[in-house]
């Protein structure tokens, strides 16, 4: 069976895991190209393990085409014995036998069957990457198997041979002894070429330059690493121009993107033209792309960055880690002799992070903390390579106590366990009970504005995990410019909710949603996430300032999607709010209290009045001699404090 791959140095491993993996857990190290990811699971499957094999990877793109080739070198269609799952899809049938699935979905079938029933070996592919999930999964694995499973399997696959900490993680947390095998990698020479420093704004004009002397002065295909889908579209719009004079074809490879056009992308041409790809990321690891002798890295790319000051989840164009550059390089070597431009000057690369930080310390752990609370446990006692900070711990609780999910003590409500099997994060999941449970309760609303909240919150849902980009900030307005591909997707994401609120999938219709809606749904799932015009900017409830590029601004604004830049937000999605229907949502957060606030024209301590919703404050008026009268401690103690904070600041 696997005579077609005993060419990759993965194969000389084969024997000695088989010998290992009977009464121990497996660490391997392989650099790209050594077939890891494809040799060594097949493998498993000609053995006496009795039981299905789970292969994680981080991206569907890479499960998918790791299912289509691994079923391929057994002669079968995928979906017979080897199948794969990743969210939404699924290809598996009663005789598959090894099951390639997304990171996230381990943890879920942890959650629902704890014993992980018919499971023999569990593989962690592509460890390096340090995803949330992939750190969350072993830590549930390992408890799997030191209380129940002591018979399952672990074995954790990286890219890089410093191995060190997986193995002390598993000797201090596993039942089972450990043993490492490490492979050579499988590369051409790759002559690694600097440019001058291009920062992230010169990225698009000085990649297509350098893609156009690529054309020119080198043989077989290009692959080109960009930060996101935005400065893909950029680059291939410029280089469309000269394509038919070059005879090249354009190819874009990012997650977003239908099944059938990332195919497109990997596959070889089959007319046979020479082809130019323009990746994100997904395309570093795993992946094999045919006939690329060309890698062109911006050396830049986006990455999800967690700001608890508004808590929003931003796309923030960083810097690759010198481990991923080395890895982009590695695809110019696969097939022959290549060549790599990196878009930076060689002293500056020299100056790159090592290896870029591990994702549990830069995205929200509110739906982590919340996964972990439901498995019974908290972040201190998981066996995780990487703890969450004290204070991203903190502020998950408080986001998590705001919709019910856990109680002041920080313990797992029975409303929480019922949002943990809703599979999106936890405000997310709390917008669509909301919707389907409790929007019956706000007599303020008709029932035609309830179904209008019903129908429009799997969409929200659906929008805020897609990160949309768009050129028109309100979502009335975006949604009527989707392209066919993107009205497809996000519909069939929406659909995946409709259950949740209680509506079939035949009921959801992208162009019959209410505006109005829209923005109500956006604010019970993120209520501080709601911004009020105060000038000429805005302020969101959280406390943060922020700015929105609008003809005709709004009083109130619902925001499903900002930008941090300098101390404050620019909007980039949202939808108008009308204040009644906030006041009918959120009628206890709309408050008067007494305050103490220093005047800096007339340089002194006044006593007011303050009308808030949350941190905004709506109004103001002086508080008269007898109305101070009435507390004279607390106006003594609130002038006090507020003088030490000026003086602070001063």
């Amino acid at each position: 069976m696997l005579q077609p791959l005993s060419h990759l140095p993965a194969f000389s491993l084969v024997e000695p895991l088989l010998q290992a993996i009977v009464n121990q857990n497996m660490i391997i190290g392989a650099p790209p190209g050594a077939g890891k990811s494809t040799v060594l699971p097949l493998s498993l499957l000609n053995t006496h393990i009795k039981g299905k094999i789970l292969l994680m990877q981080p991206r569907r793109v890479v499960v998918r085409n790791l299912a289509q080739y691994m079923a391929g070198v057994l002669g079968e269609q995928v979906g017979d014995t080897v199948g794969y799952r990743i969210r939404g899809e699924s290809k598996v049938s009663a005789s598959t036998r090894l099951e390639i699935i997304t990171e996230g979905i381990l943890s879920r079938m942890i959650q629902s069957d704890p014993e992980l029933a018919g499971v023999a070996v569990i593989i962690f592919d592509e460890f390096h990457e340090r995803s949330i999930h992939s750190d969350f999964g072993l830590a549930l694995a390992l408890e799997v198997q030191a209380g129940l499973r002591e018979d399952l399997r672990l074995m954790i696959m990286s890219a890089t041979l410093d191995t060190a900490p997986i193995a002390s993680l598993l000797a201090q947390h596993s039942p089972v002894p450990t043993a490492q095998l490490a492979s050579e990698g499988r590369s051409f020479p790759v002559t690694v070429n600097y440019t001058k420093d291009v920062l992230a704004h010169e990225v698009i004009p000085h990649c297509v330059e350098v893609i156009m002397n690529a054309v020119t002065n080198h043989q077989g295909d290009i692959l080109v690493f960009l930060s996101g889908a935005g400065a893909i579209h950029a680059v291939a719009s410029r280089l469309s121009a000269h394509q038919q004079q070059n005879n090249y074809i354009i190819h874009t490879l990012y997650s977003a993107m239908g099944k059938q056009a990332q195919q497109a992308a990997i596959a070889p041409d089959p007319q046979g033209q020479r082809k130019v790809i323009l990746a994100t990321n997904i395309a570093e690891t795993s992946l094999t792309i045919e006939g690329v002798k060309v890698v062109i890295d911006s050396l830049w790319e986006n990455s999800a960055e967690f700001h608890p000051s508004s808590g929003l989840t931003q796309l923030t164009q960083t810097r690759i880690s010198k481990a991923s550059a080395i890895q982009r390089t590695g695809r110019a070597g696969r097939v022959s002799e290549g060549v790599c431009y990196r878009l930076s000057a060689k002293e500056s690369f020299e100056r790159f992070a090592e290896h870029s930080a591990p994702q549990i310390l830069r995205e929200d752990v509110a739906p982590l903390l919340l996964e972990t609370l439901n498995w019974g446990t908290h972040f201190s006692n998981l066996a995780m390579l990487t703890q969450p900070s004290k204070a991203q711990s903190a502020i998950a609780i408080k986001a998590l106590e705001e919709i019910g999910a856990v109680n002041e003590k920080g313990d797992l409500t029975a409303y929480g366990r019922v949002l943990a099997q809703i599979p999106c994060h936890p405000q997310l999941a709390h917008l669509l009970l909301f919707a389907k449970q409790n929007i019956s309760a706000v007599a303020q609303f008709s029932d035609a504005q309830k179904h209008a909240i019903k129908t429009a919150a799997p969409f929200i849902v659906a929008l805020a995990q897609a990160q949309l980009q768009s050129e028109h900030v309100l979502i009335s307005d975006a949604l009527l410019h989707l392209t066919p591909a993107q009205r497809n997707d996000i519909t069939k994401q929406a659909k995946r909710y409709a259950q949740f609120v209680g509506l079939s999938e035949q009921a959801l219709d992208l162009s019959a949603l209410d505006d109005e809606a829209l923005g109500l749904c956006i604010a019970i799932a993120f209520p501080r996430q709601v911004a009020f015009k105060t000038s000429a900017s805005y302020k969101l409830a959280g406390g943060k300032g922020a700015n929105l590029d609008l003809a005709n601004p709004p009083q109130w604004i619902a925001v499903l999607h900002g930008q941090h830049i300098g101390n404050s937000v620019k909007i980039r999605l949202a939808q108008p709010i009308a204040e009644a229907h906030l006041k009918a949502l959120y009628p206890n957060q709309f408050t008067s209290s007494p305050k103490v606030q220093f005047n800096k024209e007339s340089q002194v301590m006044e006593a007011r009045k303050v009308t808030s919703f949350y941190a905004i404050e709506l109004a103001s008026s002086p508080l008269s001699k007898s109305e101070r009268a009435d507390d004279p401690q607390f106006y003594l103690q609130e002038t006090a404090s507020e003088w030490l904070g000026y003086l602070d600041a001063v």
